[in-house]
């Protein structure tokens, strides 16, 4: 349950107990109210009858013209009576409201009133009888009841929506909020947010955007850092390689034309002595080779990623004649020449890991265009990832990620529990040809 429905179900709640103790202090004030008025107007009745009696009557017609005083009165009936019971008039009451419904009339009614006032006319003894009737002064205290019920209702109705309307923009601020810290977990510093609004959420807004802005300063720096890594690197690799061919390769050649010389020797000896150090120069040769060959890419990258793939996968299908690779590159993908290199060195070093440390049976590669940019993607179906997070494999891997994050990519690493580890690099498109 989210904390907005909590809070808006708390409110709520509060307001309809609010609404239901002011309709019962409505009902207790409305019962009051109605026996006080009943009340009040049958005494004053009584009391008028018994002073106008208080004179002489001398016949009926006097005590009829009593009787017809309380014609029309909201509250109080008056009837003549003679000795034999017998109503000689009786007064009506005035006219009733609408009537208030027979719930509210129950609540409502107070214990009833009555008097009887006895006459004594010679030769006509009689009885001037009171009783109150309080249906006119319920129905009115109904409609005052029912009209302050429905305003508190309304009024109820209208805090809900107001507060609603509150949190809908206060929540939906922390919304927004909450999706541009998942953009900055995903490396998307450019994110900002819109700094309208209530003081209090303005701050927080101009507090997450000045956050944003460090964080792309320091992304920005981390990134140049890194490319002058890489450029150092690659010079060094150059310069390994370099000396390599220029060094080691000339002695290596050398060594093989004075062992070739050698096994030409008539001496058995010295013959087999020189094929010897033949053989030895021929697999130190092609060692030399293999690392020049991981030093220096750029020489296959001239004739495309994907026979530079290719070539690997030659490369360690020899070796590792047991292992089925598999490969799926697109042709013409859209990358430039280090967004390239980052894909040959991914697949190189994937691969390298994979036959070095999980023992295989099939390596897929696949490059191909995606939404977002170009994913390159290594799977093999060996052991999985070893726990520890040292050794030349993880490095490999942090230098891969290190690489991707340069070019504002993403990289995951994902352990298939048992079943083989999956290498996957999103590398975004040049700019120059998103804006084309």
């Amino acid at each position: 349950m989210s904390l907005q429905f909590r809070v808006l179900g708390s409110i709520a709640v509060l307001l309809v107990l609010a609404l239901l103790c002011g309709g019962t202090l409505l009902l207790l004030h409305a019962r009051s109210v109605a026996e006080l008025e009943v009340h009040t107007a049958f005494r004053g009745a009584e009391r008028s009858i018994r002073d106008t009696l208080q004179g002489n009557v001398e016949h009926t017609v006097t005590l009829r013209q009593v009787v017809a005083s309380f014609e029309g009165q909201r509250h109080v009936r008056a009837a003549l009576v003679n000795e034999n019971g017998r109503v000689i008039v009786q007064s009506q009451l005035g006219h009733q409201k609408s009537p208030a419904p027979g719930w509210f009339e129950n609540l409502m009614t107070p214990p009833p009133l009555a008097s009887r006032i006895p006459i004594n006319l010679p030769g006509f003894p009689c009885v001037v009888v009171l009783t109150s009737d309080p249906r006119n002064e319920i129905a009115e205290v109904w409609d005052n009841a029912r009209n302050a019920f429905l305003t508190m209702l309304a009024f109820c109705v209208a805090t809900m929506a107001v507060v609603s309307l509150a949190f809908a923009y206060a929540f939906g601020f922390l919304r927004r909020f909450q999706a541009g810290l998942q953009e900055v977990a995903q490396g998307r510093y450019d994110v900002r947010l819109d700094t309208k609004g209530a003081p209090e959420l303005a701050a927080l807004a101009q507090g997450f955007n000045h956050m944003t802005q460090r964080l792309a300063a320091f992304s920005d720096s981390n990134q140049r850092l890194e490319r002058q890594i890489q450029n150092i690197q690659e010079e060094e690799r150059a310069g390994i390689a370099r000396d390599l061919h220029d060094e080691v390769g000339p002695y290596l050649f050398a060594i093989q034309v004075d062992a070739n010389s050698a096994a030409k020797s008539a001496d058995p000896k010295i013959r087999e002595l020189g094929g010897t150090i033949r053989d030895a120069v021929l697999h130190v040769q092609r060692h030399v080779s293999d690392i020049l060959r991981q030093l220096r890419p750029a020489n296959d990258l001239e004739f495309g990623l994907q026979a530079a793939i290719a070539d690997l996968i030659l490369f360690w299908s020899r070796r590792y004649p047991g292992i089925h690779f598999e490969s799926a590159i697109t042709p013409g993908l859209q990358l430039d020449r280090r967004s390239e290199e980052a894909a040959f060195r991914i697949v190189q070093e994937s691969l390298s890991n994979a036959v070095r440390h999980s023992s295989p049976q099939a390596i897929r590669i696949v490059i191909a265009e995606e939404a977002g940019g170009v994913a390159v993607c290594v799977e093999d179906n060996g052991g999985g990832l070893k726990q520890s997070g040292t050794g030349l494999g993880h490095m490999g891997l942090a230098g891969m990620e290190d690489r991707v994050r340069t070019l504002k990519g993403r990289f995951t690493v994902e352990n298939l529990e048992g079943q083989g580890v999956r290498v996957r690099a999103l590398l975004p498109r040049p700019r120059e040809l998103e804006d084309a």
